[in-house]
């Protein structure tokens, strides 16, 4: 299932330096860090160096960015995480007008420490080019034991943004037959589905498209 369902889109790169949002004193509590969505860890980072062609939106090329070392991530993930992957490409888009930049990064985290909604990640993946973007966490229970308590965390989640005025979407996720799906604005959304490579993860994902 293409899981590319749209978020709002920002400018091309901006994951690159982004960093976790952690709970205030969090990152240096014994147990699991708990993470809630919209917080994905970078994983990369830009060499410094001009934008190709000038264009501060220009999504540098991949002889310009590096996976980061673990010391260099942010609040929190260096202890829990274990092994960062990196893979680049360089390719025209579809439309053969742009070049493209996609960068696929994972984490693989050390057993049992990060949490959402009560339950293990195992990964963290972040995939993203100029034109699209699909962001996930790998929950180590099946979508059967998994769905139920992520669709509360999340619609409890944006429950509490109606509340405060952050949102006016309806906080109800849909079925649609592939997973559950949650709109969070005109052009963004969340998913939860099994992962189609191991029926025994569950994703938790954010993405979207140009």
């Amino acid at each position: 299932m293409d899981c590319r369902h749209p978020l709002v889109p920002t400018v091309a790169g901006m994951l690159l330096v982004a960093g976790a949002r952690v709970h205030a004193g969090e990152a240096g509590t014994p147990g699991p860090l708990q993470v809630t969505g919209g917080d994905f860890p970078a994983l990369v980072m830009v060499v410094p160096g001009d934008h190709a062609g000038g264009s501060r939106d220009a999504m540098p090329g991949c002889d310009r960015i590096r996976a980061r070392r673990l010391d260099e991530l942010p609040p929190g993930w260096s202890s829990r995480v274990a092994q960062v992957e990196l893979d680049c490409e360089e390719a025209l888009a579809d439309d053969a007008q742009q070049a493209l930049t996609a960068v696929t990064a994972r984490a693989r985290l050390h057993a049992d420490q990060v949490h959402l909604a009560g339950l293990p990640v195992l990964e963290v993946r972040l995939m993203d080019s100029s034109r699209w973007g699909d962001h996930q966490y790998v929950v180590d229970a099946p979508y059967e034991q998994a769905a139920a308590p992520l669709r509360r965390f999340l619609e409890t989640a944006c429950q509490a943004r109606a509340l405060a005025g952050e949102t006016q979407v309806p906080c109800t996720m849909v079925d649609t037959g592939d997973g559950l799906y949650l709109a969070t604005g005109d052009t963004s959304g969340q998913w939860i589905h099994a992962d189609p490579d191991d029926a025994g993860q569950t994703l938790y994902v954010e993405a979207w498209a140009d």
